[in-house]
């Protein structure tokens, strides 16, 4: 949900449909409610409304459809646009957004993406307009306590608020974090990553080093999902990734119906064909047990 230009369908477009950011530009405006079903780890799927932000459209799904728009909602997602003159305008939307999901769907979970957020170049500048919106928002959501991102098309920033968004919806996370953190000590590696096969979102991450961040399995979401779609152009495909040198041994494969596999070795003991083998053996138990 959002006006008209925010960017709600070139996100939509980029995580789901394999847009590149250039592409997102064909896009025209959305019209009324685009629905689309997305399947997502294996047997969830996603059913997601692009509400058309223009005036006529809004101001339907305020009135006249506001129970048939703000029933039964799991999540939704509000993108306001950072380059919007009318911050007030913006405000009252979210308001009667929030007011009628109150009346319609009191459990959902609310997320808030500030989009557009390349514009501002420095990094302290872009976390004090993030914090801006924060603050108005806590005043704004009794109900709710939306968790606001700052995104852009053309950085990772996307893939991570998304990552995180849909990784809250899938109902046996713990469970897979578990089994992914126990496959992490048994083969011995530092680091293993569960991504999303269609969007290769990242579903969960483990790392030996409990301090290291999150963000860079985020950049690497958005380049292999980038060299994907460069292999499809000239018709081939994404078999798997290898990169090996002194200091480490990275393997991208596929794992699961549903996911590709990331783990990465420090130790120069560990032969790289016992890597791949650690992970063929663990496929069937991924695969059957946690149904993925």
């Amino acid at each position: 949900m959002g006006r008209s230009g925010a960017g709600k369908t070139s996100m939509r477009s980029l995580i789901f449909a394999n847009y590149s950011a250039h592409d997102t530009r064909r896009l025209g405006a959305t019209i009324d409610v685009e629905h689309s079903t997305v399947q997502f780890m294996g047997d969830m799927s996603l059913n997601i409304w692009d509400c058309g932000g223009q005036h006529k459209y809004l101001d339907n799904y305020m009135n006249e459809q506001k129970e048939n728009i703000f029933g039964n909602v799991e999540v939704l997602i509000y993108v306001f646009d950072l380059e919007t003159a009318n911050k007030d305008s913006e405000y009252t939307l979210y308001d009667e957004c929030i007011n009628n999901l109150g009346k319609y769907s009191r459990d959902a979970k609310v997320y808030t993406l500030v989009h557009k957020m390349d514009k501002i170049p420095e990094a302290d500048l872009k976390e004090a307009k993030l914090d801006m919106y924060r603050r108005a928002l806590a005043k704004r959501s009794d109900l709710f306590m939306p968790e606001v991102f700052g995104t852009s098309i053309w950085d990772n920033t996307l893939f991570h608020a998304w990552s995180q968004i849909v990784r809250r919806l899938v109902p046996s996370m713990s469970t897979i974090e578990r089994h992914l953190e126990r496959f992490q000590k048994l083969t011995e590696a530092a680091e293993v990553v569960l991504f999303e096969r269609a969007t290769f979102l990242v579903v969960c991450s483990i790392n030996s080093d409990k301090g290291a961040g999150s963000n860079k399995y985020m950049i690497v979401s958005q380049a292999i999902k980038t060299y994907r779609n460069r292999c499809t152009a000239i018709q081939s495909a994404l078999q798997s990734f290898e990169i090996r040198n002194r200091d480490f041994s990275l393997f991208i494969e596929p794992f699961t119906k549903s996911t590709f596999i990331l783990v990465i070795t420090t130790d120069p003991e560990i032969e790289p064909a016992v890597t791949k083998a650690n992970i063929k053996a663990a496929q069937p138990h991924f695969q059957d047990k946690l149904l993925i």
